[in-house]
Formats: C-alpha cells, sequence, structure tokens
C-alpha cells in the first residue's frame, strides 16, 4: 500500500474524566479542535516561524505525493484509562469512521508520553497532543503506508541493550523518521519503500569504482540531471546505501521541540531485509547504520566487506563522493596509480586516478611542463596534445588543457624526460626518424617549436624513453634491434644527443613494457614487465653493462594493462601509472 495523493483523515478528540491530569476538565483546551487544526494545518516554530505542521511535514517528506484532508470529529468521551486500538469501541468506532469515507483515524488524547501507537497497514492510531510532530507522523504512516518500525528491539542481535547507547550509532536513529519519531525525513531507503520517492533516483553501483553527485534526501525530489538521491551497493539483502543529509528544511534541522538529522554530510547504512514495508527478517536489524556520523569532505569509510566510500566534494544541496567495491575487478580504461616500495613484491595497492576513457588515447605518458608541474600527457583521437594533473586521490585527475593542437598522433615514438641542462622536455620522433625535443609552456596550445636533437635512424628501435641514472643523470633510454640497452645524453642543442653508452648487454626486446621512473625511497629506476606478468625494476649506475639485477616489485598481472608509465602526482609522490586493458 502507498499513502500517495490526499487521504482524508478522521481527528477524534477522546477525553477520559477519571484520569489523573491533564485529562479532567479544567485541562481540556477551551478549543480542541482548532487545536488540532493547529497541529495539523499551520504549527509555525515559535522560534522561526517555520511551519512545522503534521500536513506540512507529510507534503514535505513526500515532495508533495502525500497529502491529508483532515476533519476534526466531535469529542468522545471515555471512562477508562486504558483505550486501546482493539477494543471493541474502538474497533467499532474504526468501523463507523471507515464506513463514513475517512481513510484513516487517529483518536488524539490528552495525558502524557509516550501514548503513540497504530495498526499498521489498518485504520486506526493514537497519540495525545502533548506528543510531538514527529510521533503523530510515524503513526499515521504506520497506518497508510503499512511501513514498520525499522529501530533497535531487544530481539535483534545488534541490539543487545535496547535504548541505551551505542544502539544509537547503529541503527538509523534520527536519520530515519520511522526509526526514530522525530520528524526528520525518511531515509532515501525508506522513502523509496513509501513511493515517496522513484527507484530511478537510486544509483545501482557496478562494477568496480564510479563517482556520484547526491542530492540531499530532504530536499524536493526526484534529484535534477546528473543527480541521485541515493546509491545501492549490491544486488541482492543485505546492500548498502549511502545518501546526503544537510539541514535543508525545517524537519532536517534542530528546534526547541524536534532534533532534527544530527548531523549534516553522507551516511552509510545497510538494508537486512528483502521485505517491502521494512519489517525484520530473522534476528537482524532491519537498517544497520554504518557511519556512527555524517561523512564530510575528505573523510571515508570501508565495510568489513571492502566497500569504501569516500567523500571528495560538495555541490549545492549535496555531495559529491566516491564508491570504491574492492572485491571487483578494476573496469577497462581506468587509469590506476602505484607506489613502488623497492622491495620485492611490494608495489601498493592501487589509487583508481581516473574512471575510465583512457583507452582510447594513442599516447600516455608522464613529465614535467616548463614550470616544473607534474602532467600526465596523453594524444587523444584528433591528435592534440593533452596535459592532466593528477592530485592523487580518487578519481581526480584534472580536466585536460590541450597543450598541443594538433599532429601529435604521426608520431613513433612520444615520452618525456629532461636534457642534461636540466629542462623539462617532450621528446618525439617524426617519420623521418628524427628526435625531436619539445618545451610545454602549460597553457593551450603553448608546446614551442622542436629542436631536433637527433638527425635520424631513431625510429628503428624498439623502445625509447627518458629516465635518469643512479647518479641522477638524465637520460634517453633506447632498446636496439638486437636487444641492447642503449643510454643517451641530450644537450638541448641540435643534433647533439651524445654517443650512446649500453648500459644492458641483451634481452631488452623481450619485456612488453619498459619505462623508467623512481620508486617511494628517491631511487631512480627502470622497469620491466616480462613475459609472465612480472614487474621488475632495475638500477643503471651510468656504465657499459651494468644495469642491476631485476627487483621484482611486482609479482604478477602486469600483462594486462594497455598502458604502463612512471611519473609523479601533483603533491610530488613517485607512481607507477596503468591503463586496464
Amino acid at each position: 500500500m502507498a499513502w500517495i495523493g490526499r487521504k482524508k483523515i478522521a481527528f477524534v478528540p477522546v477525553y477520559r474524566p477519571n484520569v489523573p491530569p491533564p485529562d479532567p476538565p479544567d485541562v481540556i483546551p477551551p478549543d480542541w479542535e482548532n487545536a488540532i487544526l493547529r497541529r495539523v494545518l499551520f504549527d509555525p516554530d515559535a522560534q522561526t516561524g517555520a511551519d512545522r505542521s503534521l500536513r506540512a511535514y507529510i507534503f514535505a517528506a513526500s515532495s508533495g505525493r502525500a497529502d491529508l484532508d483532515p476533519v476534526v470529529m466531535p469529542m468522545v468521551v471515555i471512562d477508562r484509562k486504558d483505550v486501546r486500538l482493539d477494543q471493541p469501541d474502538i474497533l467499532q468506532l474504526g468501523a463507523d469512521l471507515k464506513n463514513r469515507g475517512f481513510d484513516a483515524a487517529a483518536l488524539v488524547m490528552l495525558g502524557l508520553p509516550p501514548a503513540g501507537t497504530s495498526q499498521r497497514g489498518g485504520f486506526l492510531a493514537r497519540f495525545v497532543m502533548a506528543e510531538n510532530l514527529g510521533t503523530w507522523a510515524m503513526e499515521l504512516m504506520h497506518v497508510l503506508t503499512g511501513f514498520d518500525d525499522i529501530r533497535c528491539q531487544p530481539q535483534f542481535v545488534e541490539c543487545p541493550d535496547i535504548g541505551m547507547p551505542p544502539n544509537f550509532a547503529i541503527d538509523m536513529f534520527n536519520f530515519d523518521e520511522m526509526a526514530f519519531n522525530g520528524g526528520m525525513h525518511p531515509s532515501a531507503y525508506t522513502k523509496a519503500a513509501m513511493q515517496w520517492l522513484d527507484a530511478s533516483a537510486i544509483a545501482e553501483h557496478t562494477g568496480r569504482i564510479a563517482g556520484y553527485a547526491l542530492h540531499a534526501v530532504g530536499l524536493v525530489q526526484p534529484p535534477s540531471s546528473g543527480r541521485s538521491t541515493a546509491v545501492r551497493i549490491g544486488s541482492q539483502v543485505p546492500y548498502m546505501m549511502v545518501e546526503a543529509r544537510l539541514m535543508v528544511d525545517q524537519f532536517e534541522s534542530p528546534s526547541q521541540l524536534e532534533p532534527g538529522i544530527p548531523s549534516s554530510g553522507v551516511i552509510v547504512y545497510r538494508v537486512q531485509t528483502s521485505d517491502p514495508f521494512g519489517s525484520p527478517e530473522g534476528e537482524r536489524l532491519p537498517v544497520f547504520r554504518l557511519t556512527a556520523t555524517a561523512l564530510t569532505v575528505g573523510q571515508s569509510f570501508t565495510s568489513d566487506t571492502n566497500v569504501a566510500v569516500s567523500v571528495t566534494g560538495t555541490i549545492p544541496g549535496g555531495f559529491l563522493v566516491v564508491v570504491e567495491d574492492q572485491n571487483a575487478p578494476f573496469d577497462s580504461g581506468q587509469l590506476l596509480s602505484y607506489g613502488d616500495a623497492g622491495t620485492p613484491g611490494n608495489v601498493s595497492s592501487p589509487v583508481v586516478v581516473g574512471f575510465g576513457g583512457w583507452l582510447d588515447f594513442k599516447f600516455l605518458f608522464a613529465g614535467k611542463n616548463a614550470a616544473g608541474e607534474n602532467r600526465i600527457y596523453a594524444v587523444d583521437q584528433d591528435g592534440q596534445l593533452l596535459s592532466y594533473g593528477d592530485a592523487g586521490t580518487l578519481g581526480n585527475v584534472s580536466s585536460p588543457v590541450v597543450v598541443g593542437f594538433g599532429g601529435w598522433h604521426d608520431f613513433k615514438f612520444l615520452f618525456a624526460g629532461s636534457n642534461a641542462a636540466g629542462e623539462n622536455r617532450i621528446y618525439a620522433v617524426d617519420q623521418n626518424g628524427q628526435l625531436l625535443s619539445y618545451g610545454d609552456a602549460g597553457t593551450s596550445g603553448n608546446v614551442s617549436s622542436p629542436v631536433v636533437v637527433g638527425f635520424g635512424g631513431w625510429q628503428d628501435f624498439e623502445f625509447l624513453f627518458a629516465g635518469k641514472n643512479a647518479a641522477g643523470e638524465n637520460c634517453i633510454y633506447a632498446v636496439d634491434q638486437s636487444g641492447q640497452l642503449l643510454s643517451y645524453g641530450d644537450v638541448g642543442t641540435p643534433g647533439n644527443v651524445s654517443s650512446q653508452v649500453v648500459v644492458g648487454f641483451g634481452g631488452w626486446q623481450d619485456f612488453k613494457f619498459l619505462f623508467a621512473g623512481s620508486n617511494a625511497a628517491g631511487e631512480n629506476r627502470i622497469y620491466a614487465v616480462d613475459q609472465s606478468g612480472q614487474l621488475l625494476s632495475y638500477g643503471d649506475a651510468g656504465t657499459p653493462g651494468n644495469v642491476s639485477s631485476p627487483v621484482v616489485v611486482g609479482f604478477g598481472g602486469w600483462l594486462d594493462f594497455k598502458f604502463l608509465f612512471a611519473g609523479k602526482n601533483a603533491a610530488g609522490e613517485n607512481r607507477i601509472y596503468g591503463v586496464v586493458a
């Protein structure tokens, strides 16, 4: 069932003449009908003036999908203290009102809380005047939506000490009206179950990693294009939910009478029931909150099932988040960033710094522009040379700058390094086999005119890349047709690349990838991927044949990349970058 559209609700004042205060006649409101209507139709907050009436709450929580037409009935006198909804005279009263066309009825008594109760999915609710908006709303929502309580109960294995902390940190507490009757918005899970939120407003996370723009639950729903109200991770129960909460209205914000939500940010919770109305299955809490407080920008959470949620930024009315299911394989086209500790097998777990699309480039390599900024360079399908910055965090590779306007896909080799003077350069081998050297000023189209530093024959190499030897000298490395690893120096003037030094005597043509970089300790290394998929790390002493024996820093799987290269992120950390094929 669903509370959609306008429901006609009877509010029945119930007077109990022989009950201790506040029921005696001298405390009955002189205009009880209008006192009830004030609570229902217009109930301004004493401090802010914001309308905290029942109707305003239902309209806001449902984004206008639900409404109520209240009718206050004549006062009924019941001469007993215990007025229960299952008593014969109360059931008859309910049947009479139902026959008169009402969709629900609420007994409104004088007295002290707690008194709120209801026939979930039935017709009758009960509460007292002294109870807050949240109680009135919750009991009528039980009746008209059929949705259950989702708070801690003694029978749940997660709730051994019901009503005492830390249970308020594991059930939804006052992040959901149906867990704590505080007059705040229901969660995205609850709104969707009540049909107050379309299923399409909840993004389904698939694959390894993705970013989402979360529209705060308390705002008008559905979210605008490009946003989601929540993210669901997992297709079966139990599954995780991620949503944004902000104090955006009088119901999410605290007041004198209502607590509002406890904190603004992003919350993560686990749904542990498949019941469409939130009822428990077995002895499990239906909705288990995983984040004790809402996460703010820069904070993250990793579940016991290895799903990580990171808050990466804010947007008007919400937050940017990244969800990474660390159990899932990496997605094709993602740009990964690794650190190399320098010891066997100690390449770190990767950070996905680019979410997708990196397979489409012809060239991909890292270097520095003329200002010394660490960049990732790429050549797109139009032959433009793009320059990106890597902030080092999930998905935070910057938008590209087009530093070269076209023609860059015509080269055989393209890579970055430094000449002997320490100037940062981009090197290319043209169709004539010349080795060209460019400078990148870092602004659109401002790659300099090339210097021809090598006059010919550079197209014949198997590999060509730049790096530093163990002494810190800038080198251009090449693998010739006989498999030797050669090292050149670039003086920076036309044709002045130095004579070669054969630093590795043979077998270098057998690698799938060959590139240079630095490990985490700042040691200059030559990296290679062998035929078994191991990532090897060599040191170059700079003298003939003196490349060191390799260290196996990655034990396997390195054949699966389309691109593999080394560079630095914006923080200056040495990284190995790979694009998943």
